[in-house]
């Protein structure tokens, strides 16, 4: 497997593409099985109580205001070093701990105390994420950097959506499986842990041919001189942050989409095993028609998104979206399931598509005014506001299936009980995403912005190098 080339005024090819998407698999793999599957597992399999996973991301939600954006101005602040490099090292330092925390996490035992389960969990949890955010927000920035134009970062985003899936596939295939009707802990711990140590094969394959070429931070690193502290950084930042229309606007659309578009597997598994009454493979099948659906569609969304602009692209998915997770609170049947979910699927991440991009013209658009690259202060507090919102998202549900009267452990649910899977699977994630169409329609990124922008970037690595 060859390295990335790293002559920067070359176009990147599409295997380079690939290569530089490829660490989403690994990272989207950890995060579907902790904050999706490991959910359903420690509720049915360790028997937590849903109210004890409320207060867990309630926590959890609080530790990200702090660390996501504090660890983005450290990357900033960090410079390339000719012989570790700079992102790379980051990622190959941060992906051990993210596994050896995911490993722990599946030997809860059901005999525990209900608060010993709670902060078994909350610990393993407090580490993988700050481990987890550090390699994020790593390979975020080192994207931004190695794909330089709008249309180039679009490309990336449509390769990222297929590494995503099938790294998204690979997390739920087995919960799916054994997650959904019988559960017997035993093989589901056996095979959580054949999925975690494919998981640390991937994570060797996706940053062993990566390189930091020295080009690409020859500007950041005389842009570091001068800065004050890390929370000095980040305190003035984050005030010059609020002064940018493009990036409130963004984040605001972030905190209504990209809570329902993160959060969307659990409540799938709850809908899968009570409300349809499915078995595993039946359950499964549809979340591979889901992807099937998506990597049909992924190519035709990437020029649609080029060629109408990333937010009039946006505008136009989000309806669809919304209507798709509505239909999921009235189907009757798994065929009516499957249909509501690919319409959702499929323009969830057409958005999801245009997201990274986007964020990415916010950090030139800033660069372009202030004369500075924040792209980890930037970065950082969309982790920020799109991590916690999953989290936000699984407070919701569980609090609204509780409130209900779903029963932990229970194989058989109240009509009560199955009405509040539906409104938290259905209602809640449509109504969020309307309201996101509002401070979408305010960005001032559009058609003719991109372009200014993409000339900028694509320059601005090429003036000192």
């Amino acid at each position: 497997m060859s390295a990335i080339d790293s002559n920067i005024s070359r176009r990147l090819t599409g295997w380079q593409k690939f290569m530089i998407s490829f660490p989403t698999m690994p990272g989207n793999l950890s995060n579907v099985l902790i904050h999706n599957a490991f959910l359903k597992y420690y509720t049915d399999i360790v028997g937590l109580n849903p109210k004890y996973i409320g207060i867990l991301y309630a926590i959890f939600g609080i530790w990200n205001a702090i660390n996501d954006p504090a660890i983005g101005v450290w990357l900033d602040r960090l410079k390339y070093n000719p012989q570790r490099g700079k992102y790379v090292y980051v990622m190959r330092l941060s992906a051990p701990v993210t596994l050896v925390a995911s490993f722990a996490m599946i030997f809860a035992q059901p005999s525990w105390d209900q608060w010993v389960i709670f902060a078994f969990m909350l610990i393993l949890i407090f580490i993988y994420d700050t481990s987890m955010t550090t390699f994020s927000i790593a390979h975020a920035n080192y994207k931004l950097l190695a794909a330089k134009t709008s249309e180039e970062r679009v490309d990336v985003s449509v390769f990222t959506s297929y590494i995503a899936n099938i790294g998204g596939f690979l997390g739920t295939v087995i919960p799916t499986l054994l997650l959904v009707g019988n559960s017997e802990k035993t093989l589901t711990t056996i095979l959580f842990c054949a999925v975690l140590a494919l998981n640390s094969i991937l994570y060797l394959v996706a940053l062993k041919p990566l390189k930091d070429a020295e080009e690409m931070y020859v500007k950041e690193n005389v842009q570091i001189a001068g800065r004050k502290g890390i929370f000095g950084d980040v305190f003035d930042n984050v005030r010059e942050a609020v002064k940018s229309r493009a990036f409130v606007t963004f984040v605001l659309v972030q905190i209504l989409v990209g809570g329902p578009s993160a959060f969307y597997f659990t409540p799938f598994l709850y809908m899968s095993d009570y409300v349809l009454e499915l078995k595993g493979i039946q359950a499964t099948l549809m979340d591979v028609l889901m992807g099937l659906s998506l990597f049909a569609a992924a190519p035709f969304l990437g020029k649609f998104i080029k060629k109408r602009g990333m937010k009039n692209a946006m505008l136009l998915a989000l309806i669809p979206s919304a209507c798709g997770f509505l239909l999921l609170a009235f189907v009757q049947n798994y065929y009516q399931a499957i249909a509501a979910y690919i319409l959702m699927y499929v323009f969830t991440q057409a958005v999801s598509i245009a997201m990274s991009p986007m964020l990415g013209a916010i950090i030139d658009e800033d660069e372009q005014r202030t004369g500075l690259r924040k792209a980890g202060m930037y970065t950082g507090l969309d982790a920020l506001l799109t991590i916690p919102m999953s989290g936000i998202q699984a407070s919701l549900f569980m609090g609204i299936i509780s409130y209900f009267g779903f029963q932990a452990g229970s194989d058989v649910q109240s009509a009560n009980a199955l009405l509040g899977i539906k409104i938290g699977a259905g209602v809640l994630p449509c109504a969020c995403i309307l309201l996101g169409i509002i401070p979408l329609l305010l960005c001032p990124i559009n058609k003719k912005k991109e372009l200014e922008l993409s000339e900028f970037s694509k320059n601005r690595q090429m003036e000192l190098s």
